[in-house]
């Protein structure tokens, strides 16, 4: 790999593991919504950095995390893809549609959850490619 290529994938391990302890600081001080959006970023960076890895190029602007792991082609179990699936709806929610405001979905139980499948999805990801974040 190039410098570059090393330089890209750093950057988005180190950003996803800041992003992971933003959403815990996040669940902390109570702002649910930030916590579950935070955790969609960490999964996304780290996605990032997996397709550099795989790819050995730049992924393209998206945020989608089922497309990411589609443009990675990597086999993962059903349980983390589930987990994914759950993380990914709270990229445009948790910021910009009225329901970042509504309790029932974003409350401690709900932000503590993602949180902790966020958590699995990076274990997966850093365990079964023997990776440091």
């Amino acid at each position: 790999m190039t410098k570059d290529i090393d330089k890209a994938i750093g950057f988005w391990l180190m950003s996803s593991k800041e992003n992971f302890e933003t959403a815990k600081a996040m669940l902390k001080a109570g702002r649910y919504n930030f916590t579950m959006f935070m955790c969609q970023q960490a999964v996304e960076a780290l996605l990032k950095a997996v397709f550099i890895i795989r790819k050995n190029e730049r992924p393209e602007y998206i945020h989608k995390l089922p497309k990411l792991v589609e443009m990675i082609g990597i086999k993962i179990p059903k349980s983390i893809d589930n987990k994914i699936l759950k993380i990914d709806a709270h990229y445009i929610k948790a910021r910009y549609k009225e329901d970042r405001f509504n309790p029932k979905i974003y409350n401690k139980r709900t932000a503590s959850a993602l949180l902790k499948n966020s958590g699995d999805v990076i274990r997966w990801f850093t365990k079964n490619l023997k990776l440091e974040i």
